[in-house]
């Protein structure tokens, strides 16, 4: 990536997370002026200031770490310390009624909707990429070898439950596939419903959860050899970079996953490709061998694969784009529910890393996709702010409703309690996931890095919580 374009990159990263970030406190900065609160600061950005500018007695920030912002607000303190200072006790503080706080608790997720929705609009009216996730759940391709396929699973069929769930969209399906050890479709083909036997999930070299061989209906126009493993099966046999993967053992290459499963599938029997070479498309047959990698137990033959897709754009429905960003995101939360999905479920969680990595890589793909995607964290951002938990906005509105229907606050010593914990658990949960963030990208990186792996195979970059699930 040359320098501009990288710095086009952060620049991009920042502008929409941070815009994220921006609105959500408006929102409870601007119904805290509405009722007249006493402001103190407003900053974009954690921790200490890099530009900070005092305007009418609030402190305006921009902070140096980009993972999130807060407006200052004394009178909504739940804990009641505020009120203990010498302001309050000069009654220049005053107490603010439960329902004024719940409105501007509120006014910050409302904003993220807000937002979230003109800019689905945005997409609507001028199109973005195509992408499957967002898609019908209509199966586009099942290998033949796949444990699908003996499911009876065929291309065409529309799923519409996973393990009695309700699924809309493909990323439903893998959201599924990710949480599960296996899974059972219920579909409908020729326009009658059918339940097939359980299918059982494989885990990819990433450690994520999958349903093998089984791909949404895509636009790839064709997969071909990105690049080669020296001394690798595909380099003896003649394998060049540029070939066009056409055929293998006859089954038409739709996608890289394809021809992946068929490595593996083969345990080591000659692959028989037919390839397209060059300007001129010559077709050619050549037979390989795949070889055992002992390391990481896997059939291999030395290649790196690029997908090359057609110029396909979409304009998708705003209300159905907000059905989908919300859909994901609580069938996610659901997980943590359930006994038999939440060890995936919480393997499954991206932190702040993963965020700017993922808006990064939305970025690069265009900036209709990268606007798509800040929707989506803007009704992930409202949602995650809603929960009841004390030192989020659900956990000022419960504290307030709390004083509405028993006309006293809570015990202080209970909420400082609860308060406590949740910022150590908060500050806990984000180191891991930050520290564990960086492992997921390292091997990311060495998966679409064939010069440091021993043998290199097509991996594509995950996004959050759904789509980090491709490979063999």
């Amino acid at each position: 990536m040359n320098p501009l374009s990288l710095l086009y990159s952060v620049v991009m990263v920042l502008l929409l997370f941070g815009g994220t970030v921006l609105v959500h406190e408006l929102g409870h900065f601007m119904t805290a002026k509405w009722f007249k609160l006493r402001i103190d600061a407003f900053s974009i950005g954690m921790g200490p200031a890099l530009w900070q500018k005092k305007i009418k007695g609030v402190v305006y920030k921009l902070s140096w770490l980009p993972i999130g912002g807060y407006v200052a607000l004394p009178q909504m303190d739940i804990t009641g310390s505020a009120f203990e200072n010498q302001d309050a006790k000069e009654g220049k503080l005053e107490t603010v009624a439960p329902w004024k706080r719940i409105i501007i608790a509120v006014a910050g997720p409302v904003m993220n909707v807000i937002t979230a929705f003109l800019l689905c609009v945005v997409v609507w009216a001028v199109g973005k990429p195509y992408d499957a996730g967002p898609g019908p759940a209509v199966v586009g391709r099942v290998h033949r070898n796949s444990p699908a396929y003996e499911a009876g699973l065929r291309a065409g069929d529309l799923i519409t439950n996973v393990n009695g769930d309700r699924v809309s969209f493909w990323t439903d399906v893998d959201i599924a596939s990710s949480l599960n050890q296996e899974v059972q479709l219920r579909i409908v083909r020729d326009g009658e419903w059918k339940d097939l036997p359980a299918v059982p999930t494989v885990r990819n070299r990433i450690g994520f959860l999958q349903l093998p061989g089984v791909r949404p209906v895509e636009h790839v126009d064709f997969v071909r050899v990105g690049g080669l493993q020296k001394d690798s099966p595909a380099d003896r046999a003649g394998l060049l970079p540029g070939d066009i993967l056409e055929k293998v053992n006859g089954e038409p290459v739709g996608n890289s996953d394809a021809f992946i499963l068929a490595v593996q599938t083969s345990e080591g029997a000659p692959l028989a490709l037919s390839i397209l070479r060059g300007e001129d498309r010559e077709a050619m047959e050549i037979t390989l061998v795949p070889e055992f990698h002992e390391d990481i137990q896997r059939f291999l033959i030395g290649i790196l694969m690029d997908e090359v897709h057609a110029d396909v754009t979409i304009h998708p429905n705003p209300m159905t784009q907000l059905q989908y960003f919300s859909g994901s995101i609580f069938r996610t939360l659901r997980a943590f529910g359930r006994p038999r999905e939440r060890r995936e479920a919480s393997q499954g969680i991206g932190g702040p890393v993963i965020m700017l990595g993922s808006i990064h890589s939305q970025v690069q793909t265009s900036f209709m996709q990268a606007l798509w995607f800040t929707a989506l964290i803007n009704v992930n951002l409202a949602i995650i702010n809603l929960l009841p938990f004390i030192v989020l906005d659900g956990g000022h509105i419960l504290v307030s409703l709390y004083e509405i229907v028993f006309r006293k606050p809570p015990h202080r010593r209970v909420i400082i309690a609860l308060a406590n914990t949740m910022v150590v658990l908060l500050i806990s949960l984000m180191i891991t996931l930050t520290f564990r963030d960086v492992l997921l990208m390292r091997r990311i990186h060495q998966e679409l890095n064939p010069e440091e792996e021993t043998q290199a195979e097509q991996t594509p970059t995950p996004e959050p919580a759904d789509d980090a699930d491709k490979d063999d």
